[in-house]
């Protein structure tokens, strides 16, 4: 019996060697999977590196924990990873060009239905804006609003903001806003705004403003058109501001492409080739194109699919469904299913966003330094910025006057098989695992052994019972 004690208990101590023995090496670049040299021209204490597309696409981990930097030596430097910033703006005003249209007759039978949907409206200079819609048969006073004659990028105008002259007595209109690239297509931006310009006393009440949502350019939309209810009384407008939205500062995105499979006819698969903590997914479709679809998602390749949305996405009249916000969910594939409809033969495109990431490094040891990364056996190295940049120093030497280091061509260091591999750690765990089943399945078969010798040993010196 001691024998047997004896095993098994040299056994079970076996399983804590590892953990005694073990000892975790220094990483080096041949332990992440790719890399990429790094040019520092000045003799600056901290360098910065925006993340290039590929590190997003090849990191083993979605919070990134597998991105170090490298100095000439094979030694990690010190580095913090900072989500990147969009600065906040307070775009101010556009100022429009206003030109008063008067409405001409189309020249049509008037037994043609479209002769009452359609207005042919001119301004003084020449100008001729043909408007085919259902508002046109009760269309009143109209004004064509356009930008600047000099260039302008795109902005997103959240409003228009209107001037006129102040009227006889109270007033009051209804009107439509319609936007256009070229004169000839138009949208419709607002269907119901109202206006007005009462007075009581010394008190003024004035509604001078429309909703407007979208973005316009010298290049884009840059024309705007006006159209009061036929009943509505003359107005003179003198006037007329796009305000864009002002915005707050917000993370910086980017954006990373998905890899398209069709299933069936009305099934298609978009994933990413590394889980993503994606903030949206954004959807491009063939203009012109309607698809009401079901959307689901999975956090890796052989997770459980779960619902996200039911939706219309649309591209038609330069509109195109908005993004959906996805909360840093981690994504690694979508699967689009088409509702009462058949996939086109173009599938739709499907993106994700994430936010932007800035590595900030400390230039210890000698250049040329290395950014790697991929490696699954990676732990988390990056610290806050307040343990990189002593706080004394956090004026002088803000982001923005960190230099940039130069990125040179990525190359290939320990291979795509560092995506997969096993820590120390684990591996002594994984070995600790065997041993301990290894010395139960032991004491079971020494068990099993020791009840047979005892019922063997029972049966030996039972006594013969009469008879025999």
């Amino acid at each position: 019996m001691k024998w047997m004690k004896g095993v098994v208990l040299s056994m079970v101590l076996s399983t804590s060697v590892p953990a005694f023995c073990a000892e975790v090496p220094a990483e080096t670049p041949r332990d992440y999977a790719f890399g990429m040299t790094l040019e520092t021209s000045s003799s600056a204490p901290w360098f910065r590196i925006d993340l290039p597309q590929q590190v997003y696409q090849q990191v083993a981990w979605p919070d990134m924990r597998d991105v170090r930097v490298f100095n000439h030596q094979g030694e990690t430097v010190p580095f913090s990873m900072v989500v990147q910033k969009t600065p906040a703006t307070a775009a101010g005003a556009i100022p429009l060009r206003v030109f008063p249209l008067t409405a001409s007759p189309v020249g049509v039978r008037s037994t043609d239905r479209r002769a009452s949907e359609t207005m042919v409206l001119r301004s003084s200079n020449g100008v001729v804006v043909r408007l085919e819609s259902e508002a046109a048969r009760n269309a009143g006073q109209s004004y064509l609003l356009a930008l600047p004659d000099k260039p302008m990028d795109s902005r997103y105008m959240s409003q228009i903001q209107l001037d006129w002259k102040t009227p006889a007595g109270n007033w009051q209109g209804n009107v439509r806003l319609y936007s256009s690239r070229d004169l000839n297509d138009w949208t419709l931006q607002d269907d119901a705004g109202t206006l007005m310009d009462l007075t009581s006393g010394t008190d003024r009440l004035k509604l001078d403003r429309l909703s407007l949502s979208g973005t316009m350019s010298s290049e884009g939309t840059r024309y705007l058109l006006l159209v009061f209810a036929e009943q509505t009384p003359p107005l003179t407008l003198t006037g007329a501001l796009a305000l864009p939205r002002n915005r707050a500062q917000e993370n910086d995105q980017i954006v990373l492409e998905s890899a398209e499979k069709r299933v069936s006819e009305n099934e298609a698969i978009y994933q990413w080739a590394q889980p993503q903590p994606l903030t949206s997914i954004a959807f491009e479709l063939a203009n012109g194109s309607v698809l009401p679809v079901e959307l689901a998602w999975r956090s890796t390749e052989k997770g459980e699919w779960q619902p996200l949305t039911k939706q219309v996405l649309y591209s038609l009249d330069h509109r195109s469904s908005e993004p959906f916000p996805m909360q840093e969910k981690v994504v690694q594939a979508v699967r689009l299913t088409t509702v009462n409809a058949h996939l086109p033969e173009t599938l739709p495109d499907i993106s994700g966003r994430r936010d932007r990431l800035t590595v900030v490094f400390n230039a210890q040891g000698n250049a040329p330094y290395m950014l790697a990364w991929g490696n699954r056996a990676a732990k988390p190295a990056s610290v806050s910025m307040k343990m990189l940049i002593p706080e004394a120093l956090e004026n002088a030497w803000p982001l923005e006057a960190i230099p940039y280091a130069g990125m040179l061509e990525p190359v290939t260091l320990g291979g795509e098989e560092r995506l997969t591999a096993t820590s120390e750690a684990e591996r002594a765990s994984q070995w600790q695992t065997v041993l301990v089943w290894g010395a139960l399945i032991l004491g079971v078969v020494l068990l099993v052994g020791m009840a047979w010798r005892i019922w063997r040993e029972v049966k030996h010196k039972q006594p013969p019972q009469s008879g025999e």
